[in-house]
């Protein structure tokens, strides 16, 4: 027993030095929810901010704070904890402590270097719209609700309350060597504090209660926009003196401000990124490069560079005195809206609602293609059969996309996202507003002519949400708005059935494998499983409380995973209708859920800009011996067959054709 022990151990060994870089934990695995095996997408882009030593950025997200070396653009750090989305962040001026805070929880505050949380400061703290640190750092300002909270940055003990406003602070700064501190608020007023005495005066300067401000880091001067005329204005905080005015091109959706520089981000229709000299008013440079709205803005401390983070989920790194785009880091996303594997379960493809759709490497877990889809929400995705070609809906059109070359085949007007193929490839599905559905023939997708109709099914009264066929290509199944499920015979093209019970919009259809259960999804919180056969009710399921927004069954049919408003998936076992367990991880809505086609994993895309990967195989891989744990005798069963290249062997973990080092170090990964 001890020399087979002692071989395992060094074949073991030995695959470790041979190890490729794909087993490297990277940013897809870090602080990943229970259960998960992955996440694509860093989640959508709320705010950024340099550190004062200009060392490193942050990215404010939907599921934490991402820190990035800003030398090499690399993530260094995911910074998770909070339960509330984070509202507010702000680095030490060492650049090595970072202080977070959400709309309900604690202030977090962080070693930036180890990624760690070091401290969180408790007491009454609600509402935070931003902080900062004073000048030494000793002194953490918060702004809560309407007033503004001063902490010992290194105990964590609250030294003084400033109250005055009536209503909530939007903007804090501390002035100079930090025994001042200014403060804009919703009242409309901006206020210059004593640190010592806690008393303040009024600038005067009427804030309009929806405008936002920003302090430059020394609070000697507040910028002002005006979202909806379309300006900027610079005060002087120390004698409440009028500076300048800066006219934008369309309505503001970002701001950063440094004291020397100015820049705000427009939206539709051009996405305009201004930049102006803040202390001449003279117009610096104009960005044009995003394609989506620009939600965040941050000058690094040197003043050279520009880091804009859009909807479309790319962060572009701009050079101020070259006016060059140096860098565009991808990776995160905006609003997870459809999700879709390709027939060989490689590739994984995503609609976000920011003209994108991501095609997913399944083995390395990275985006390798983006197609734009001009459309600001994509609500369909299906492959072709043959995995050649992949479609889009959005409800301003069909896109027809070849999957490996990435270019546009076709584009067909005024249709809604609900898109099929059916399983032979031969037709095309897709609906419509106005409740009409069309049968296509999908060979003349690549026709001049476009797509030659076949037919048009039009019993719907409302625009539907779902068209899917079932396993053997007979029945097509629609459902939306109106509640009603209805069942097309497709070859003799008439209605076969109308199935009723839901009491509200049906969002989602999905058929098991061998087509004989139908299942469907509502706002009305149930999930219901009806027999195809006799058109009756099987069973009624419960259990998300926020709507069901997808569904989908396992390969085997024992597995019925659906997605909620929630923000759970919840999985079920079809023929009991019993609940076998909720995963969670989402911070907001589940909006898709899909087998990959062995039935090894399920995805599931969010609202909060990710896709998160489970592991839903009942039975282990790695027990090759069936004994019911993975151990050594499962290394053993692998070493005396390695080599082996028969179909359908137990010991070829990785499904790759062969028994080899791989499938060792997979066993030797499932014992840790």
């Amino acid at each position: 027993m001890k020399q087979k022990t002692s071989f395992i151990f060094g074949l073991l060994l030995v695959s470790i030095c041979f190890l490729p870089n794909s087993f490297a934990q990277n940013s897809s695995q870090w602080h990943l929810p229970d259960g998960a095996i992955g996440r694509l997408g860093k989640g959508s882009i709320i705010d950024i901010k340099y550190a004062p030593d200009g060392t490193h950025f942050a990215v404010v997200g939907t599921i934490g704070i991402w820190l990035y070396d800003a030398r090499t653009y690399k993530e260094t750090a995911l910074l998770t904890g909070h339960t509330w989305e984070v509202s507010a962040i702000a680095f030490s001026p060492d650049g090595k402590t970072l202080a977070s805070a959400s709309w309900d929880d604690p202030i977090q505050v962080w070693d930036v270097y180890k990624g760690q949380l070091r401290t969180t400061l408790t007491g009454y703290v609600n509402d935070v719209n931003t902080l900062v640190f004073s000048p030494d750092g000793k002194t953490l300002a918060v702004a809560n609700a309407n007033e503004i909270l001063l902490w010992d940055a290194e105990t964590g003990v609250q030294q003084t309350v400033l109250s005055g406003h009536t209503g909530s602070v939007k903007a804090i700064a501390f002035v100079g060597d930090g025994r001042k501190l200014v403060s804009a608020s919703r009242d409309g007023t901006i206020r210059v504090w004593n640190i010592l005495t806690e008393q303040h005066e009024s600038l005067d300067v009427t804030l309009n209660k929806y405008a936002d401000v920003v302090f430059s880091s020394d609070g000697k001067v507040v910028a002002v926009e005006y979202r909806n005329i379309r300006k900027i204005e610079l005060w002087d905080t120390d004698t409440g003196q009028f500076l300048r005015t800066f006219r934008t091109a369309e309505s503001v959706d970002a701001i950063a401000f440094d004291g020397r520089m100015l820049a705000s981000s427009s939206g539709w229709p051009d996405y305009l990124i201004e930049v102006w000299d803040a202390r001449t008013g003279e117009a610096f440079a104009i960005f044009t490069a995003h394609t989506w709205f620009v939600y965040a803005l941050a000058f690094s401390p040197d003043g050279k560079t520009l880091i804009s983070g859009g909807g479309n989920g790319a962060l572009r790194v701009w050079d101020l005195e070259t006016g060059e785009n140096r860098t565009t880091l991808r990776g995160h996303l905006n609003w997870v809206g459809i999700i879709a594997f390709s027939p060989d379960g490689r590739t994984l493809a995503s609609g976000s609602s920011n003209h994108t759709i991501q095609l997913w490497d399944m083995k390395t877990q990275q985006s390798h293609t983006t197609l734009e889809a001009d459309a600001f929400h994509v609500w369909g995705l299906t492959f072709s059969p043959d995995g050649q070609l992949l479609a889009s809906g959005s409800s301003e059109e069909v896109l027809i996309w070849g999957v490996h070359t990435g270019n546009l085949h076709a584009r067909y007007q005024n249709w809604y996202g609900a898109i099929a193929f059916s399983p032979d490839g031969e037709t095309f599905a897709s609906g419509r507003f106005d409740g009409t559905i069309r049968l296509w023939d999908a060979h003349t997708i690549h026709d001049r002519e476009g797509l030659q109709n076949r037919t048009i099914l039009d019993e719907h009264r409302d625009s539907f949400n779902s068209v899917i066929f079932s396993p053997n290509g007979e029945t097509l199944a629609s459902a939306g708005r109106e509640g009603t499920i209805l069942l097309w015979d497709v070859s003799a093209v008439h209605l076969r059935a109308a199935i009723n019970g839901h009491e509200g919009p049906i969002t989602t259809l999905a058929f098991s494998s061998d087509g004989k259960t139908l299942a469907s999804g509502s706002w009305d919180n149930t999930i219901r499983l009806w027999d195809t056969e006799t058109n009756m009710l099987r069973q009624t399921l419960n259990g998300h409380t926020e709507g069901v927004t997808s569904v989908a069954f396992s390969l085997d049919g024992k597995t019925l995973a659906s997605g909620g408003g929630d923000g759970t998936v919840q999985l079920w076992n079809p023929q009991t209708g019993q609940n076998q367990g909720g995963l969670t991880g989402h911070t907001y809505e589940v909006n898709s859920v899909a087998f990959s086609p062995d039935g090894r994993t399920l995805a599931s895309g969010g609202a909060d800009g990710t896709i998160l990967l489970w592991e839903v195989q009942s039975e282990a891989l790695e027990d090759v011996n069936g004994d019911g744990c993975v151990n050594i005798d499962d290394l053993a069963f692998i070493a005396t067959r390695l080599g082996h290249v028969e179909k359908e062997n137990a010991a070829d973990i990785n499904d790759d054709g062969v028994v080899n080092i791989l499938d060792l170090v997979a066993v030797a990964k499932a014992m840790e």
